[in-house]
């Protein structure tokens, strides 16, 4: 079992430096606002806030570590998507998922 725990672990190492190494140039170039939007739509799509997530795949310190982060930019990792909240939000996505085409306006 020890060894299925050390395999996983290299795994999720593996994983997080391919997601880095692909994402973190663009996600470092967010605004707070774009930030802010992508914490919903993590939620959104997962289910889980971005601080749960870290904290599932990381640690509660690592997860609060971020969040305190997230705070000096006026956030939290916690703040969740509401499909009622984020009425706006939601319009949108739904419109990107059936089709709709933004570039053509």
């Amino acid at each position: 079992a020890s060894g299925d725990r050390a395999d996983q672990k290299k795994y999720l190492k593996r994983v997080e430096k391919e997601l880095f190494n692909r994402y973190e140039a663009r996600l470092k170039k967010l605004t707070v606002t774009q930030g802010r939007l992508l914490l919903k739509l993590i939620d959104r799509e997962t289910g889980q806030t971005a601080y749960e997530l870290i904290k599932s795949y990381r640690s509660g310190r690592t997860a609060f570590m971020w969040n305190l982060v997230a705070g000096l930019f006026g956030t939290s990792l916690k703040s969740g998507y509401d499909e009622y909240e984020d009425a706006l939000l939601e319009s949108i996505v739904r419109e990107i998922e059936s089709g709709y085409d933004a570039v053509a306006y």
